[in-house]
């Protein structure tokens, strides 16, 4: 009997201290799992922020062009003759009118005194017989006929004397010499396609840049760009809008645009190449934000801000006008918001966040 009781207990006591370990298990498991649970919960991710605040921004275009004279003109011959003097050379600069080359004029100096020896002998003829005309002794259709036959004498010699003036090839426009394509001797014919000389007016100098057809409202005549010259060691020269075309070309979607450039000191040359900056406006005390914090996809954009709680938020946000670091945010943002600026490509809407960096906007 005493030794079945001591069997029953040595068992009872062991089935306890087995209940005893199973249940101290179960609750270590449980205490790690909540553990778990609450590190999980209190993850954040690291983010850098930046205040926003006022800023000014210029909307502008980037393209190239090539500077242009506003001016240029090919001289060609108006009589026909030989060249017998050259008086300008390249690189010359010539005034509107000035004389650049002679032709010999002997033939048409003889015309000349032809047409007016015959001209004088008419005059007077029609003197004499208009004397007689006013007393009735001849006809008044023979004295038509006389005075239309010197009307056609007079346009003879002018004729003549504008031939011998035109044997003195004249520059049609103030500006420099850029081409001498004429020699001493050479035969030249009237208004033939042969050139003499090529000038062109680099006082004011353009370009033409062409813009795709979505800035068409942007662009206002008097508008200013910025030029900068590579054969020049990049220097900055500022030009204007000077015209803009009305028309959209059909097979490249762009206009033109025509830039007025100041050239008083002779500096720049027609065909030197420029990178063209157009700025369209200015904008003061506005929401700027980088370009790198709003996030665009299907031409909706975003930004995420992060609240006092390191809770971070994504808004919806308007663009306005952009710069090559910076865009206006015209809806969705104030000043003093603190947004994502790096970071914000693992976040989510409502996550939250640890602030490692704040920046300062520039």
């Amino acid at each position: 009997m005493n030794t079945y009781i001591n069997r029953f207990a040595v068992l009872t006591l062991t089935s306890l201290l087995a209940l005893s370990t199973a249940a101290c298990s179960d609750a270590g498991a449980n205490d790690e799992t909540t553990a778990a649970q609450e590190q999980a919960q209190v993850a954040r991710i690291p983010v850098a922020t930046q205040t926003v605040k006022a800023g000014e921004i210029t909307s502008s275009f980037k393209t190239t062009a090539t500077l242009e004279a506003r001016d240029e003109a090919d001289v060609t011959s108006k009589a026909t003759g030989i060249i017998e003097e050259i008086l300008v050379e390249e690189g010359d600069y010539v005034k509107a009118g000035q004389i650049l080359a002679h032709m010999r004029d002997d033939e048409y100096r003889i015309q000349v005194a032809q047409a007016n020896a015959e001209l004088n002998s008419i005059k007077q003829e029609l003197k004499r017989v208009k004397d007689m005309a006013e007393r009735e002794m001849i006809s008044a259709d023979a004295y038509d006929k006389l005075r239309f036959q010197a009307d056609m004498l007079q346009a003879k010699y002018d004729m003549a004397a504008l031939n011998l003036a035109e044997t003195e090839i004249r520059a049609p426009i103030s500006g420099y010499v850029a081409y001498r394509y004429v020699k001493p001797g050479n035969l030249v014919r009237q208004y033939e396609q042969q050139k003499l000389f090529h000038i062109v007016a680099s006082d004011v100098l353009q370009s033409n840049v062409y813009l795709p057809e979505r800035e068409l409202q942007r662009v206002k005549v008097g508008q200013t760009a910025q030029m900068q010259l590579t054969a020049l060691n990049n220097q900055t020269v500022t030009a204007t809008v000077a015209r803009i075309s009305p028309v959209v070309d059909t097979q490249s979607g762009t206009f033109k645009a025509v830039l007025h450039v100041d050239n008083q000191d002779n500096q720049l040359k027609p065909g030197m190449f420029a990178h063209v900056n157009l700025n369209y406006a200015t904008r003061q005390n506005t929401v700027t934000v980088p370009r790198y914090a709003v996030q665009s996809l299907d031409n909706q954009h975003s930004v995420f801000t992060v609240d006092a709680d390191g809770i971070a938020h994504k808004v919806d946000v308007k663009i306005g006008f952009e710069d090559e670091t910076h865009l206006e945010i015209t809806h969705g943002l104030q000043i003093g918001d603190a947004i994502v600026v790096s970071g914000q490509a693992n976040l989510k809407d409502a996550a939250l966040v640890e602030v490692i960096r704040s920046e300062q906007q520039s």
